[in-house]
């Protein structure tokens, strides 16, 4: 056992007894009477002074001055998570919210409440959503399934598709979990379709944790999975190139909607995004959201649906 690894554990003795003498503390770090006077040589000499009382009764322990506290928060760290329990309790959909005040209430208590006087106050129009709560069992569905990404455990469920209006019982490896546009899904291999696919929580009718135990794959990474979405529909891998005119222009070029993203300024104050997509369903949505504002350019596929679309919204107001 390395050295550094054992005067790490003595010092853990001494925070932890009022006195204990080298020979005890040689037996608990399994090493000689010599090897504890050179640790506690070396502790000295980095400043950790501990001191002892001689005699049967006595023993070695850590001065008052070198007992190591756990870091504190300074004005700022509690300021924001002060602000971000507010920002989380507004009934906004945040199923963990009492988990959520217990935790704050205990970190408070801890800290003697003293930094109360710069507790952020938030105006009444500014509000933070996560939108309406999923369903009820949202929660318990997240414990569950959180529980069997932990143990690799399996996971049967009773999902139901709203494209085809029907529930069908799928076996999941789960891997990890992702928050997007107001709700959960899990993300992990499916048995029934082969592959990876994303779950939306409120979609799953029931779901049972199985005895069957999984392994993760080495090469599988959930951040990698979602690089290229724009949103939670995966496919094949697209380079889109959108143009956006004023006022458009200036509100997507403020933001980040995916890490691949290149924007162009140019001269007449429209940009041109360019950006590489999993899939074309919901880029196309994004683009059709900015009407007359928005110019799909390319792939060819984009360009085809996009005017396919708004020749099915032309014809419904003939």
């Amino acid at each position: 056992m390395s050295k550094i690894s054992q005067i790490l554990k003595l010092l853990a003795l001494l925070e932890t007894n009022h006195l204990i003498t080298k020979r005890e503390l040689a037996e608990r770090l399994d090493t000689n009477v010599r090897n504890i006077k050179a640790y506690l040589e070396d502790m000295k000499d980095a400043g950790i002074q501990v001191e002892s009382i001689s005699g049967c009764r006595g023993g070695h322990f850590l001065a008052s001055s070198s007992i190591l506290k756990p870091p504190t928060l300074d004005e700022g760290e509690y300021s924001a998570l002060l602000l971000a329990e507010k920002l989380l309790t507004q009934k906004n959909g945040f199923f963990m919210e009492n988990e959520l005040k217990t935790a704050i209430a205990k970190i408070k208590w801890a800290l003697g409440d003293t930094s109360t006087n710069f507790t952020p106050d938030l105006p009444e129009e500014f509000i933070f959503s996560f939108g309406k709560k999923d369903s009820n069992n949202i929660k318990d569905i997240y414990e569950l399934i959180n529980e069997s990404i932990v143990n690799k455990r399996c996971i049967e469920i009773n999902y139901y598709a709203p494209s085809r209006d029907e529930s069908i019982s799928r076996i999941i490896h789960p891997y990890g979990m992702v928050y997007r546009e107001g709700s959960w899904y899990v993300v992990g291999y499916c048995r029934l379709r082969q592959a990876v696919r994303m779950f939306k929580l409120v979609r799953i009718r029931s779901l049972e944790v199985l005895d069957e135990t999984f392994r993760y794959p080495p090469d599988f990474s959930i951040s990698a999975y979602m690089r290229d979405s724009f949103s939670l529909f995966q496919g094949k891998t697209y380079k889109v190139e959108i143009q956006f005119f004023h006022p458009a222009s200036t509100f997507v070029k403020e933001k980040t909607w995916i890490a691949s993203q290149k924007i162009l300024e140019l001269k007449d104050g429209s940009i041109i995004f360019k950006a590489r997509v999993k899939g074309l369903t919901e880029i196309k949505n994004w683009v059709m959201s900015f009407g007359s504002l928005a110019l799909a350019r390319e792939p060819q596929e984009l360009v085809d649906e996009v005017r396919k679309e708004a020749q099915k919204i032309f014809n419904n107001y003939i």
